[in-house]
């Protein structure tokens, strides 16, 4: 057996801050229709004259009957199809005129841009003023004012109820049922640590109320906040929408609430007591501070396996009245107790079959989340998830909670794009200063009945919500297990060949190519057999894991990318066991760091920039990379705290630049030459999130900000480099030409700069690789830089930077040579 290390954690002597600014200039060219002038500005100016005189009559005739009214007005800017509409230029703080919205019609015409935009009164010739200054007034340079703006308006319409919709949800409002739906409702940003900013918005969202109740609609307890946005669960149907937006000035968004719908498995008919006392008598359990917390249906932690890694003090649930038992109408056979098997043992078959000792370095949470009764309660799911967390760290303040999630929905994923429960998600895992949290989540079964067409049935499921969170750890399914013991079932084919991925596992080929790649790593999910296209389920090919049933049956099965979830956050409590001082965001990070698509899945999707990535995330997590570093091997871990904007008098900029200066065996790699070598880097990160339907590529950004990676070229001078990367490196007025990447990443930055984790890889010599040591870690935009009223411009973030460097030649010292340069001796993990 090979010596195994831990790995290298970096302090911050090798890392320097530096002043940073993008080389890219911001590109100026708008896809904007070409005008003529007066005609396009005599066709707007009536149009909004046609409006406002059109919603004064309406104010009045409701007045007249003693109807409340709201006071300012709701228009909707539209595009002209296959062009832009300036929808930054659509709002003005200090007016209080507020972008709500902005949407994309798709159309073989071209894509249309819709904006929902709120004129407080007293505002009403704001835009008309606009209007009228681009008809008569020119800039210095000779063009209408306001040109970009103007121009790129197509058509001006008071705001429908569609308005405030999702177009993929359109038909999904309620009609004379009265259905749950989701309010965004617009308050002031919330400022952290500021009280009377919170006092503000709960006397507001109390006034919200009082007027649904005016209105006798039913409202949930629940509320999500984020900034400038709370998010209501209301019981409406459509007349109840018409009369809110009539007489409420703070609507933003109407959204379909979501249903939940989880993964559940056969009975088993194993029971097999005397393989737990086996097992129970090699047991070691240490006293850690790492617990899994499963979110689920509850746990029954009687069982013999559980009931020493889950106490009753652990057995937690967001409602008292449900109990904590893995009790739940639609999951009649249990699923939080299966979880639990996975979760505690990761493979609990092996932990059966070895006659070694088992240690255990962690114990388990449960937070019942479920209902006993019901389809489940139509709920602020993103609230009811974090309520869950709060009770969790409340009972463990002196640990190290890890999140497990596999309850997900099918609705309201809509191309990857955040919704209420995984912006919830992404709030709980950024926090609020240093604390932190992990959560992995599943990311949905495909559950089609009939026929399937595999794998590209699973190519055309969606990730489910709120998997597409851009914090959260997502985890897909792939399959190793083909053997089946039943010789009756020898006519049936394995869906998929080991190495494949799952026939259970949903992906995001058909998300949009600025969405997070999700998933991110692919578990084991158990596989299923298939004759004449018809699929059926097959214990053989499932997991091992805990019955709830633990009286009639010790064990069960569980299969897709719940038994997959459970696995990758016992395998987190492994990193967190070994590295006790390493952050979420490194935990997150190792995990996608050690991971590696099969040759299985390479023949499977021949693209890696799209198919590859986009069904398989990043592969399959190796843990005894993601836990060790070896001689032929080592990974650095560095964790950093960044400042990435800063605003100068009234500029708002990028501020810091991080350069590592690597201890690198350069004259180890010279003397290697043509061996063969991989340089792979993870960078991790958690965004503050803020959801909601403005925008994505402009200042309303989902994300508060961005990090990105770069490495020193082959041949390229320190100062070359700097210089290439950074604006502020250069002299006065230089300009520099930046050449074609000469190494080839496995996946590259454009498919790997999305959501808020990216890793790649390069597989080249030694003699190309010898004075790469120079990495930077620097800024790009978020809405922490361009909403500055919201006051965090100034803001600190961490990431973690993961560099690791391995040859497959096993006598290669590349560990200690690099340890040796550290000055710290070499110690060797048993």
């Amino acid at each position: 057996m090979r010596p195994i290390y831990d790995h290298l954690i970096l302090n911050n002597d090798f890392v320097n801050t530096q002043q940073f600014t993008s080389p890219q200039s911001p590109s100026i060219r708008r896809n904007i229709p070409d005008r003529d002038r007066y005609t396009h500005a005599v066709s707007l100016q009536h149009k909004l004259l046609d409006i406002w005189e059109s919603d004064v009559r309406n104010k009045v005739a409701r007045k007249a009957i003693s109807l409340p009214t709201r006071d300012g007005t709701y228009l909707e800017f539209l595009s002209k199809k296959g062009y832009e509409l300036i929808t930054d230029s659509l709002e003005n703080r200090r007016r209080n005129i507020q972008l709500l919205n902005v949407k994309q019609v798709v159309s073989e015409e071209g894509n249309l841009t819709k904006a929902t935009v709120f004129i407080p009164k007293g505002s009403e010739k704001y835009f008309l003023d606009k209007v009228k200054e681009y008809a008569e007034k020119e800039t210095k340079k000779g063009n209408p004012r306001n040109a970009p703006l103007i121009n790129s308006i197509e058509d001006i319409k008071l705001a429908l109820l569609e308005s405030f919709w999702r177009p993929s949800e359109i038909r999904l409002i309620p009609q004379e049922i009265k259905t749950w739906c989701e309010v965004w409702v617009r308050i002031p940003e919330i400022i952290t640590d500021n009280s009377s900013n919170f006092e503000i918005v709960n006397r507001q969202l109390d006034s919200f109320r009082e007027l649904l109740n005016r209105n006798e609609i039913e409202c949930k307890s629940n509320s999500i906040l984020f900034p400038e946005r709370a998010i209501l669960l209301i019981r409406v149907n459509r007349v109840d929408l018409i009369e809110l937006i009539n007489q409420s000035d703070e609507i933003a968004e109407f959204r379909v609430a979501q249903e939940v719908a989880t993964i559940w498995t056969g009975d088993s008919n194993v029971d097999q007591t005397d393989w737990v006392e086996d097992l129970k008598t090699r047991l070691s359990i240490e006293e850690s501070n790492i617990k899994v917390c499963l979110l689920d249906s509850g746990v029954n932690n009687g069982h013999l396996l559980l009931r020493d890694i889950l106490s009753d003090s652990d057995c937690l649930t967001v409602d008292p009245s449900w109990g904590t038992d893995d009790r739940s109408e639609i999951a009649p056979k249990g699923h939080g107790t299966l979880m639990a098997g996975l979760g505690g043992y990761g493979n609990l078959q092996k932990a059966l079959e070895v006659k070694e000792a088992v240690h255990l370095t962690h114990k388990l949470c449960s937070v019942k989340i479920l209902p006993n009764k019901g389809e489940s309660p139509i709920e602020v799911w993103g609230d009811f998830t974090q309520q869950a967390a709060y009770r969790a760290e409340k009972v463990n303040p002196n640990h190290k909670i890890l999140y497990c999630m596999a309850v997900t929905s099918a609705d309201d994923v809509d191309v990857g794009r955040p919704s209420s429960w995984s912006g919830a998600m992404d709030q709980m895992c950024f926090g609020v200063q240093n604390q932190k949290r992990l959560m992995l989540i599943s990311a949905g079964n495909y559950s089609d009945e009939g026929p399937m067409n595999f794998p590209e049935c699973n190519k055309n499921k969606s990730v489910q919500n709120p998997a597409q969170s851009w914090n959260a750890l997502t985890i897909g399914a792939y399959t190793e297990k083909v053997q089946v013991n039943d010789p009756r079932l020898s006519r049936f084919q394995r869906v998929a060949q080991p190495g494949e991925i799952s026939p259970f596992t949903t992906t995001s080929a058909m998300w949009e190519k600025r969405s997070p790649i999700k998933p991110e790593v692919l578990m084991e999910g158990g596989n299923a057999l298939i004759r004449d296209q018809v699929v059926e389920a097959n214990e053989d090919l499932e997991l091992l894991t805990t019955s709830k049933i633990f009286t009639f049956r010790q064990f069960d099965t569980i299969s897709g990318t719940s038994a997959a979830a459970a696995q990758a956050a016992w395998l987190a409590a492994k990193i967190a066991y070994r590295y006790p001082d390493i952050w979420p965001e490194s935990i997150r990070g190792l995990i996608v760091h050690s991971a590696a698509w099969t040759k299985e899945m390479k023949s499977q999707f021949h693209n890696i920039k799209s198919d590859l990535i986009r069904c398989c995330g990043y592969g399959v997590p190796d843990i005894q990379r993601a836990l060790n570093s070896y001689e032929n091997g080592f990974t650095f871990i560095a964790q950093e705290s960044i400042q990435p904007f800063v605003k100068y008098k009234s500029e708002c900029k990028t501020n810091d630049m991080h350069l590592y200066d690597l201890p690198w065996p350069t004259e180890l790699l010279m003397s290697l030459a043509n061996t063969p070598v991989k340089l792979k880097i993870t960078l991790s990160y958690f965004v503050e999130p803020s959801p909601g339907e403005i925008g994505w590529n402009n200042k309303y950004r989902y994300q508060s900000h961005g990090l990105r990676f770069d490495i020193k070229r082959t041949g390229e001078s320190p100062v070359e480099f700097q210089k290439r990367i950074n604006r502020t490196a250069r002299d006065s007025g230089e300009e520099f030409e930046n050449t074609s990447d000469p190494f080839k990443w496995q996946i590259g930055p454009n498919s790997r700069n999305v959501g808020s984790i990216h890793s790649d890889t390069i597989e080249t010599t030694a003699a190309e690789i010898t004075d790469c040591n120079l990495i930077a870690v620097y800024p790009v935009t978020g809405w922490w830089k361009t909403r500055t009223h919201l006051k965090k411009i100034n803001q600190r973030t961490r990431y973690s930077l993961l560099v690791s460097l391995e040859t497959p030649n096993e006598e290669i010292p590349l560990y200690s040579t690099v340890k040796n340069m550290i000055g710290v001796p070499v110690e060797i993990k048993v």
